[in-house]
């Protein structure tokens, strides 16, 4: 049986650097042709970079073609993991991959293989290499990929009812609280806590608003923050080494006074004032360094005006002051 061209499988390959080998001549590396021998309809692609060999295998046969490499001497799996390609320029596959990196001792040598699903379970190849347990269990917590047959596919990092996957594009960086394992007697399983509900300030609580259950797992939360992110002012006091003056930001001297920081900062942009306009202290209460909290007004990223502990009412007020000038009250 003739072996599939890129174009017969249906999916768009990148383009090969110049000089690089074609799919085909690949293909035909002693290193992969024997394990493939028997499996050529399921390699959809080929690529080479640096030395090293990736075939994109069909979801549905990645278990055969992994035990064919068993057999050819890949005894050894190295790593497992997932990919999220929702972000990838260009990217015209499913959006999720599982990564299989495979080691042969006789040959010294190393393939990866890939499995692109965009919900559809993954086969377990547990019952091929041992180690994939872990790595199944981890890849299914961070990223959803269920892979069929595995023998205990649950949560390995994160506890039952956690919400989300953390490693998905779309996870929130801040991160989403969840009460579920600490509060279990108000929260139900998948549930996060409400504000107000811990006896904490509702401020105080970043969560997302509705329930999150089991049957949504296809789809990660947008994470909302309840009445504005709230400052931790336990690290208000916290003075870090990266308080200093630069040469782009002189004024960034936790001794230097408002108005002569303000002074030094007049000609720049609103990002540049705004930092200028922080404690400089970089203790983090806000969420962010100095700089980094000036960013995230400038940019609107967040439009709390209210997060430099240390600066008090002094930062807030130059800080309304400057959002004004720009429009951006």
């Amino acid at each position: 049986m003739a072996e599939p061209t890129t174009e017969q499988s249906g999916k768009t390959a990148a383009a090969q650097p110049p000089g690089a080998r074609s799919a085909d001549e690949i293909r035909r590396d002693p290193l992969v042709a024997a394990a493939i021998a028997s499996h050529a309809e399921s390699v959809l692609d080929a690529r080479e970079f640096a030395g090293e060999v990736t075939l994109v295998i069909e979801r549905e046969r990645i278990r055969e073609v992994c035990q064919a490499f068993k057999a050819a001497g890949f005894k050894y799996l190295v790593d497992l993991s997932g990919l999220d390609y929702s972000k990838y320029p260009g990217h015209t596959r499913e959006r999720f991959c599982v990564a299989y990196l495979l080691y042969s001792h006789e040959k010294n040598q190393r393939v990866r293989l890939k499995a692109f699903t965009e919900g559809a379970p993954v086969p377990s190849v547990s019952l091929v290499w041992k180690t994939a347990n872990w790595h199944e269990r981890e890849t299914f917590d961070m990223f959803g990929i269920e892979f069929e047959g595995h023998p205990n596919l649950e949560r390995i990092l994160m506890w039952d009812g956690f919400n989300g996957h953390p490693l998905r594009k779309d996870f929130p960086i801040r991160g989403i609280d969840t009460g579920a394992r600490i509060y279990p007697e108000v929260f139900p399983e998948g549930g996060g806590p409400k504000a107000g509900s811990t006896g904490k300030d509702v401020k105080d609580v970043n969560v997302y608003k509705e329930n999150w259950d089991r049957d949504r797992y296809g789809t990660s939360p947008i994470g909302q923050i309840v009445g504005g992110h709230a400052p931790a002012p336990e690290l208000a006091t916290k003075v870090a080494d990266t308080a200093k003056p630069t040469e782009d930001a002189p004024f960034h001297d936790p001794d230097m006074p408002l108005p002569q920081r303000m002074e030094l900062a007049v000609s720049g942009d609103l990002k540049t004032k705004l930092f200028a306009a922080m404690a400089q202290t970089d203790c983090t209460a806000c969420g962010w360094d100095c700089e980094g909290y000036a960013d995230a007004l400038a940019r609107g990223e967040t439009k709390d005006m209210t997060l430099c502990v240390p600066g008090e009412d002094e930062t807030e007020a130059m800080v309304r002051k400057l959002m004004a000038a720009a429009g951006k009250l």
